[in-house]
């Protein structure tokens, strides 16, 4: 009973506890990975579905989501890591061994002998190792199966200066195997945001394209307008009278300038419509879906400027970013590749205490109970090798731990750059919608002073191209201002998926 009381100690005084907060990231952040993580992950191939008649943003992310083929690595790859961990995290051992053996000595009689045995080994997290084992001995019969010198054996052998505590193999095992869990957690949280985030561009990209479609066309729808109304007067009677060669020249002049025109908006219509055409076939292949289809697109980008903190922001970024997260695991790397490198510079102690328990029969009489306990003792001299280990660990810690230095210098950065994105897209659609309203007002005075008489075709022409870029402008602008929106969520951690427009 003393011997167990002892072991029973020293297992609870040498086991360390591994930290739950492992990557240093905010426990907010830690909940929306782990929103993104229980997602159902099936790895099955599927056939490339045909796009519906009818597409959300919702919808376009879930289906990416679940068809997308480069997002099926990152799956395998979390897949994999999980029960990478599953499998390290095992510290009970169970053995089973068993020998049937039919011989005959030189002028003997043949005899069968048997062995069996059953073995457990349990691993401290703190390098000890409980061990058990019950045999059988050597038998000669089946039927007397457990009465010929059974054996039990109960012992514990504890390391006390190398290899123990955090430097434990046991330890070390399980809390890479946990380390690299937590580092492939944060990059399938990245992989599955960079994918929602290429959906969202190209959906974006999807609804810039159709809008300049639209511009387009009602500045082909224009041009024609304009042509018609040319034409009827240069082909109309009483416009070319006697002596007045002049007249007919002006005229003819104004219809091919209006003939030219239009043919140059409808240009420009091919051109957009052959880019809306691309841009829809790049978000069916990132969806996963079969290229060629015309889905309509019923989420709208609405314009709703926001203001922006600096200072909250940049905490918020470094609390959150998967960048930092993954440096402190590695840090966290570092640290144990310094911790064993300094432990094996150390001698190697180990204390042992066993019980041996040999008998004539298992459940009767006991003939002998013998017991060990001791200690080994090995010490390295002058193992210049090991101590370069040591060193070389410590520099490698100290590089890491400038990279998290500048690590977080790029986050503040990249939340500096994003903001000024956004006040300067703002300032930008702000003139943008002025730019319209007088475009506007421009090419409406351009046509009544041309049907006027008071001026040519050629400034209508001017004004409604000036016209057509203030609107594509204005558009543009509105788009990017939404995309850097979604990319200051990104630098926050934020999961870019959840509060979109419907």
């Amino acid at each position: 009973m003393r011997i167990s009381f002892v072991i029973a100690v020293v297992i609870v005084l040498a086991t360390p506890v591994l930290a739950d907060d492992i990557a240093g990231l905010s426990p907010e952040m830690w909940e929306r990975i782990q929103a993104v993580e229980s997602a159902p992950i099936s790895l099955q191939p599927t056939p490339s579905p045909e796009a519906p008649a009818k597409l959300s943003l919702e919808d376009v992310l879930a289906s990416a989501l679940r068809h997308n083929a480069g997002f099926r690595q990152a799956q395998a790859q979390l897949v994999d890591a999980r029960f990478g961990f599953w499998v390290a995290d095992q510290r009970l051992f169970y053995t089973a061994s068993g020998e049937a053996v039919r011989e005959r000595s030189p002028g003997g009689l043949p005899k069968t002998s048997l062995v069996a045995g059953v073995g457990a080994r349990w691993e401290s997290l703190g390098g000890g190792a409980v061990r058990t084992a019950v045999g059988t001995g050597t038998q000669e019969v089946l039927s007397g199966f457990f009465t010929q010198r059974p054996s039990i054996v109960v012992s514990y052998d504890q390391p006390l200066l190398r290899g123990v505590g955090l430097a434990s193999s046991t330890y070390e095992r399980i809390r890479g195997a946990r380390t690299a869990l937590a580092s492939q957690e944060l990059s399938f949280y990245d992989d599955h945001q960079d994918l929602a985030q290429r959906v969202i561009e190209d959906y974006a990209a999807v609804l810039l394209a159709q809008g300049e479609v639209d511009i387009a066309q009602r500045s082909v729808e224009r041009a024609q307008k304009f042509y018609d109304q040319n034409y009827a007067k240069f082909s109309g009677e009483g416009l070319k009278q006697p002596g007045e060669q002049w007249v007919s020249q002006v005229a003819e002049i104004d219809v091919d300038q209006a003939r030219l025109s239009w043919e140059s908006s409808k240009q420009q219509l091919i051109s957009r419509q052959q880019s809306f055409r691309d841009a829809i076939d790049r978000l069916l292949l990132e969806m996963g879906f079969l290229p060629g289809a015309t889905p309509q697109l019923t989420t709208t980008i609405a314009y709703a400027p926001q203001e922006y903190e600096e200072p909250a922001l940049i905490e918020k970024a470094i609390a959150n970013s998967t960048d930092l997260g993954r440096l402190a695991l590695s840090q966290q790397d570092a640290e144990a590749a310094l911790r064993i490198a300094r432990s094996e510079d150390r001698p190697d102690l180990i204390a042992s205490v066993s019980v041996t328990d040999l008998g004539e029969t298992l459940g009767r009489q006991t003939v002998s109970t013998g017991w060990f306990g001791g200690v080994r003792v090995e010490a390295p001299l002058l193992d210049r090798r090991r101590e370069e280990e040591v060193a070389r660990a410590q520099r490698e810690l100290e590089v890491l731990q400038q990279r998290i230095v500048a690590t977080c210098d790029q986050v503040t950065q990249e939340v500096l750059r994003q903001v000024r994105a956004a006040v300067s897209s703002r300032a930008r659609i702000d003139i943008g919608e002025q730019s319209v309203t007088l475009a506007q007002k421009s090419r409406e005075a351009a046509q009544g002073m041309f049907e006027e008489g008071l001026t040519d075709y050629l400034r209508v022409i001017d004004a409604d191209n000036r016209l057509v870029e203030a609107e594509s402008s204005l558009l543009r602008e509105q788009v990017g201002y939404f995309l850097t929106a979604i990319r200051i969520r990104r630098v926050l951690g934020e999961d870019i998926t959840q509060e979109l427009p419907e």
